[in-house]
């Protein structure tokens, strides 16, 4: 499995190739994702199994529990976009 920067920069390599209406919108959760991880759990992004260690449904509880707001359907599509490319 891939650790937090490997997939992410999966995600921004297959997300940029296809031709969407809202790419901005993505890359701008992602952005504000990880700098939400960054400053409230950072071991997170450090954690080179993080995604064999935390499953996507704990890790959107997670992440909507430090945010304190339900997620925008970017951010969601972002995190399952993560873990698809996380392998």
């Amino acid at each position: 499995m891939k650790n937090w920067e490997q997939a992410k920069q999966k995600y921004i390599e297959d997300h940029l190739s296809k031709t969407l209406a809202q790419t901005k919108r993505r890359l701008d959760a992602l952005k504000a994702i990880e700098l939400l991880i960054e400053t409230t759990r950072p071991e997170l992004l450090k954690d080179e199994n993080l995604f064999e260690n935390m499953d996507k449904p704990s890790f959107l509880i997670m992440y909507e529990t430090i945010k304190n707001s339900a997620l925008s359907s970017a951010e969601k599509s972002v995190i399952n976009g993560l873990y698809k490319f996380s392998n």
